[in-house]
């Protein structure tokens, strides 16, 4: 809010200005009763005291709309730098803290929570200064006038602060549990969105709809919760307000009866108590405001200062010319450490997942990993872009720690086809470019294109490479996605090429044929295959194989085979599977 202290004190100045004037507009209206009550009715003179109320409100309507958009103005701008600042946190983050949060969660904190934050900085905020600013007013005038039956309405008037006060803590409790469980609710649509297709296949609608409503239904709940204690608020400054006005009244008329003040003096007051009575009411509405969005800056905080595990270092060196030398050095991975349900108990025990990993891949050779599926495989290879730290040993790339080098630098030194392929609601082309800061020219996307076999389906699509794709591509089957996957690592053109499992959706023919047109590629090109088929990776320079968490066999193709182990049963399976496949269809 300081980048924006002008235009708040512009609006604050607007707010006291207009309570200022705001509150002429009782003594205008006590000097006309004052006239009136001595028989001096003339019109002229009512004239001008109507001229007089209408000029004062017309001066307190200006000021409080300034003050309205300078203040509100304010507000939506801090809301653009939470939000821009929010995103940014969200994209730096490390994978693990999205596999520790929801992700209707975290859109609630960018959508929900950032509105409440809004909210209290721009109406509330307003409300607030209004509220202050125009007691202090009334104040001083009401004082000059008589001291007995001030007294008697500022004491009485801020009661409603403390009834606000006792209620506002609960309602921010509730509030904090209601924007929870729209995360929940949140997060329960998106997955079913994105799930559509597995939900129609399993004919799951009915099944979820029920978990949904349930979800919906303690969602109402907490609100209906919100809305009671809330609701009673105001019912409750009514009658205050009412129980007010009744004592002013008794003590004023008596005032009157003894001479003591004059019943423009008394009308005086009640103007003022009128004019109160607003501005106590929205700080009973601020007060609510503020318990809503302490809970939401609360959640919003938690965000904003939570440091990434993954992060450059002080003195991170830049990798301007990558080569691709990769280099693991007797690395070990724990699993996730994980927490008993009380707080003080402690951490659960972390086991090895990998052990003492070494091998070495020089600048443009090729390295194949197999192994049974939950091996660590995929683990394994995230260590090499940092999408996790090792917990023992060191990778290094080009002979500098991983650790010690820019972390920007180094990943686009990679390109990575994972196991399953993200896309984005935008055309074909823009999934296969993306990550290019410039546009990919013509013949390093057609080349692309024609590697990853894509071109086979283009014919498929209404608008070729400019089709749209819905969200996640779910247009698209398994294989289409892998490919698209595949074409998008190949424009990078990057040292380091990476395949996670990256066929494993595509036919054994189209496989072929891919690998016919990788083999090209790789040529120069520091590769990493991860494979389950062993025909993927039978042309690698080196082949390892991870099992029980350490390397167990290690070789060429060749070599594996002839040594009769784990590998040679992998093999041996697959080509009986491949002439039972054949025996199957003839």
């Amino acid at each position: 809010m300081a980048r924006y202290r002008l235009l708040l004190l512009g609006g604050l100045l607007c707010a006291a200005v207009g309570a200022a004037v705001s509150a002429v507009g009782p003594y205008v209206l006590r000097l006309a009763v004052d006239e009136m009550q001595q028989g001096q009715i003339i019109s002229q003179r009512l004239l001008w005291f109507g001229g007089l109320i209408i000029g004062v409100a017309i001066l307190d309507g200006g000021f409080k709309f300034i003050q309205r958009m300078l203040i509100a103005t304010t507000s939506y701008k801090v809301e653009y730098d939470l939000r821009r600042d929010l995103f940014a946190r969200y994209l730096f983050l490390d994978q693990s803290f999205f596999e520790r949060n929801h992700t209707g969660d975290l859109m609630a904190r960018a959508t929900n929570d950032l509105s409440a934050v809004r909210q209290l900085l721009g109406p509330g905020l307003n409300g607030t200064a209004t509220a202050i600013l125009t007691f202090l007013a009334a104040a001083i005038l009401m004082l000059r006038m008589n001291l007995q039956l001030s007294l008697v309405l500022l004491v009485l008037l801020p009661t409603a602060t403390i009834l606000l006060f006792l209620v506002g803590e609960r309602i921010r409790k509730v509030f904090t549990r209601v924007q929870e469980q729209f995360g929940v609710i949140s997060t329960r649509a998106q997955e079913n969105f994105s799930g559509i297709r597995t939900i129609k296949a399993y004919a799951q609608e009915e099944a979820e709809l029920a978990v949904f409503a349930e979800d919906n239904r303690r969602y109402r709940q907490l609100n209906l919760h919100y809305v009671l204690l809330s609701g009673a608020l105001w019912p409750s400054m009514s009658l205050l307000l009412g129980s007010v006005a009744a004592l002013v009244l008794l003590v004023g008329g008596q005032l009157v009866a003894q001479g003591q003040l004059t019943v423009g003096e008394l009308v005086q007051f009640n103007g003022y108590l009128a004019l109160l009575a607003f501005p106590m009411i929205m700080l009973g509405w601020t007060v609510g405001l503020f318990q809503q969005a302490a809970a939401s800056m609360g959640r919003l905080v938690a965000v904003l200062q939570h440091d990434p595990q993954i992060q450059n270092r002080p003195a991170a060196r830049p990798l301007p010319a990558p080569r691709g030398e990769i280099e693991f050095c007797d690395v070990g991975i724990r699993t996730e450490a994980g927490r008993a349900h009380t707080p003080n108990s402690p951490p659960l025990a972390r086991e090895w997942m990998l052990q003492a990993i070494s091998f070495t891949v020089p600048a443009g050779t090729s390295l194949a990993i197999v192994g049974a599926t939950g091996a660590g495989k995929t683990t394994l290879i995230n260590l090499l872009g940092r999408v996790r730290d090792p917990d023992a040993g060191a990778v290094r790339f080009d002979g500098v720690d991983v650790r010690d080098l820019d972390l920007a630098d180094l990943r686009r030194a990679i390109a990575y086809v994972p196991q399953e392929t993200f896309l984005f609601s935008v055309t074909l082309r823009e999934n296969v470019a993306f990550g290019h800061a410039d546009a990919v020219d013509a013949a390093t996307l057609d080349h692309a294109v024609q590697v990853s076999c894509l071109s086979n389906d283009l014919a498929q699509f209404p608008a070729g490479l400019e089709t749209m794709i819905g969200e996640r591509g779910v247009t698209l089957s398994g294989g289409q996605k892998q490919r698209v996957a595949i074409a998008r690592a190949l424009t990078r053109d990057a040292a380091v090429l990476i395949l996670d499992d990256a066929l494993s959706s595509v036919d054994t023919h189209t496989a072929a044929q891919i690998l016919r047109g990788l083999r090209a590629v790789m040529q120069g090109r520091t590769s990493i295959i991860i494979a389950q088929r062993i025909a993927t990776v039978k042309d690698a320079d080196q082949i390892i194989l991870i099992d029980d968490g350490r390397i167990v066999e290690r070789g060429t193709h060749q070599e594996l085979v002839q040594l009769g182990g784990l590998y040679t049963a992998m093999y041996r399976r697959e080509l009986r599977q491949e002439e039972l496949n054949v025996a199957s269809i003839g």
